[in-house]
């Protein structure tokens, strides 16, 4: 299966090639908004971006008949929002369970938290004098057996360096507009919408040091 992470978009970014990377793969497309209903003007400018008008599978739909979305699309894009509610809505509707006709499941914030083993989760977070507390770890679903950290430009989230080193797996820390392309679990592809954020690689064999990923040494 290939997995695509992100660690968030900035809607005011009109760069698309992260989007133009996932239309590689199918234009069937399901928009899964399963973390939060503030979706509106994330899945307006997805559709914007892809030029194309795409179905999408929201919280009230899981009251009905969900599983035609899911058997329809080729991939599925689960977005951003609260990444506690989004694991709990997965693994209760066995949403994963359905992949015969999926050629790639895109995680953005929330949703690469949810494809991980482990994220870094903001959900109890606070701001004080600009620094951004009460990050907290989620249990992710482990589609990908490693640990992941979105939005890592946010001022105070390098607590994750060391929070990391309480699992004994990889991670990847990612700053918005910055994903990260698995097939299966090796990574493959640095995708940016923004070419002045990055993305991290906290190895367990180097002992968690933070390491730049480039393409040169994926």
């Amino acid at each position: 299966m290939n997995y695509l992470i992100c660690g968030g978009l900035n809607i005011n970014n009109s760069n698309d090639s992260i989007e133009k990377e996932i239309l590689k793969y199918s234009d069937k497309i399901l928009y899964c908004a399963l973390a939060s209903n503030n979706y509106a003007n994330s899945y307006n400018l997805f559709k914007k971006k892809i030029n194309k008008d795409i179905p999408i599978l929201t919280i009230t739909d899981l009251n009905g008949d969900y599983l035609s979305k899911i058997k329809a699309a080729e991939v599925l894009y689960f977005a951003g929002g609260n990444s506690n509610l989004l694991v709990k809505l997965v693994k209760e509707y066995n949403i994963l369970a359905y992949l015969d006709n999926i050629k790639l499941i895109v995680g953005i914030s929330a949703g690469a938290i949810m494809l991980a083993s482990f994220g870094f989760g903001d959900k109890d977070v606070f701001i004080d004098d600009g620094i951004y507390y009460n990050f907290k770890m989620v249990d992710g679903i482990g589609k990908l057996n490693i640990v992941v950290c979105p939005h890592y430009q946010k001022p105070g989230i390098d607590i994750f360096n060391q929070e990391v080193k309480k699992y004994a797996l990889d991670a990847y820390a990612l700053e918005d507009d910055t994903a990260l392309l698995f097939s299966d679990n090796n990574l493959v592809k640095i995708i940016k919408n923004d070419s002045g954020m990055s993305c991290f690689l906290l190895k367990k064999s180097n002992n968690y040091q933070l390491v730049p990923l480039t393409e040169r040494n994926i």
